[in-house]
């Protein structure tokens, strides 16, 4: 049994590490009128008001039928307020009109997993690798699922790569990466690798859950 299993939070606005294309993903410059409205729609977005932001992403959308931002933070909406069928076709529209989108490929991957459907949010992740090789999330994500559903051996190239990512990056959420190293370690019951990424979690201030303070058997 998987002790703990690490959630990614790529869809969260406070911590943009984990969102791989911002501003940059629209096919073209949206008008000023559309990102009023975009802009709008995040306001109300971050003040859960989910019926607003849907509505105001959606005249943005009228208004540029090309606004990838605004069909991602669509997904997002829709995500957050967990109508994750409305965010996998908000998402699905945003990569069907920019296939190399890394936002809507990682964020597709996270609905799969709340739809349960683990194979498919796999190979979005492992798009997310070929497309952007050095972005660590394709690989975090990947070793993440697979140790979620019980494929520790299989998990470990990824997050090891994750980690030399992260690491090269200098990114602030290692931390995230090395508790999910602990974790699999621990349920692969090797001892030095968990008492070295339980140590890691510490040196970065990541809180460790209280089954995985001990060594395992």
């Amino acid at each position: 049994m998987i002790l703990a299993i690490v959630t990614s939070t790529a869809f969260s606005q406070q911590n943009p590490e984990h969102i791989l294309t911002k501003a940059s993903s629209n096919i073209k410059e949206p008008s000023d009128a559309a990102k009023q409205l975009y802009n709008e729609g995040t306001d109300y977005l971050d003040q859960k008001n989910y019926t607003a932001a849907v509505r105001q992403f959606e005249r943005a959308i009228a208004l540029e039928p090309d606004y990838i931002d605004a069909y991602n933070q669509l997904g997002l909406t829709f995500y957050e307020a967990a109508s994750f069928d409305s965010a996998y076709h908000y998402l699905q529209i945003s990569l069907h009109k920019l296939p190399t989108g890394t936002t809507a490929l990682q964020n597709i991957g996270l609905v799969e997993e709340k739809r349960d459907h683990m194979p498919q949010a796999l190979e979005y992740y492992k798009k997310i690798e070929t497309i952007a090789p050095e972005s660590p999330e394709g690989f975090y994500n990947e070793a993440r699922v697979l140790a979620t559903i019980g494929r520790l051996d299989e998990s470990v190239a990824p997050v090891t790569q994750a980690e030399k990512l992260y690491v090269k990056t200098k990114s602030p959420v290692i931390g995230e990466c090395y508790l999910l190293q602990l974790i699999i370690y621990y349920n692969l019951h090797n001892k030095p690798l968990t008492k070295k990424y339980r140590d890691l979690c510490k040196k970065v201030n990541m809180e460790v859950p209280a089954e995985l303070q001990t060594d395992p058997n």
